[in-house]
């Protein structure tokens, strides 16, 4: 199975320079953890929950005086787009990532998350459709 017929096509973005706070509400507006930092369509590096965690909150720092550029991710891993499931599923347990931004031609064209892959493989393994199953009270 490619990744192709799993990624999410609306790729929430911005510029180095928009500040942590205007990130994080993007985020939170949108219940996403990630948000690929761009240059023009072109993916410099991810900004993660665990960016602001690490690199701002646990540090002191003000979100609404640093920039994303400052503390996103640098090291940026990319997919290309014609990538089969399993070797995206090896690249997110290899590097210890949760979200990959999905690239043709060096240009983003998606992102995939951790959270996509379990969903196709709780799909396979017990057909279920995690959207549509309530697995809230006792276990």
């Amino acid at each position: 199975m490619k990744i192709k017929s799993y990624m999410l096509e609306d790729v929430k973005t911005c510029t180095k320079n928009e500040t942590v706070d205007s990130v994080a509400k993007i985020m939170s507006t949108h219940n996403i953890g990630s948000v690929v930092v761009v240059k023009g369509n072109v993916p410099i590096g991810i900004f993660t929950e665990r960016d602001l965690v690490r690199r701002v909150v646990a540090r002191g720092k003000n979100p609404t005086q640093i920039t994303v550029g400052e503390v996103m991710t640098k090291e940026l891993i990319t997919v290309g787009v014609d990538k089969r499931l399993r070797e995206v599923y090896h690249v997110f347990v290899i590097n210890h990532i949760r979200h990959l931004p999905v690239v043709k031609k060096g240009y983003l064209v998606g992102i995939i998350s951790l959270k996509d892959i379990a969903k196709v493989v709780d799909g396979q393994i017990f057909g279920w459709s995690i959207n549509r199953i309530d697995l809230s009270g006792d276990y």
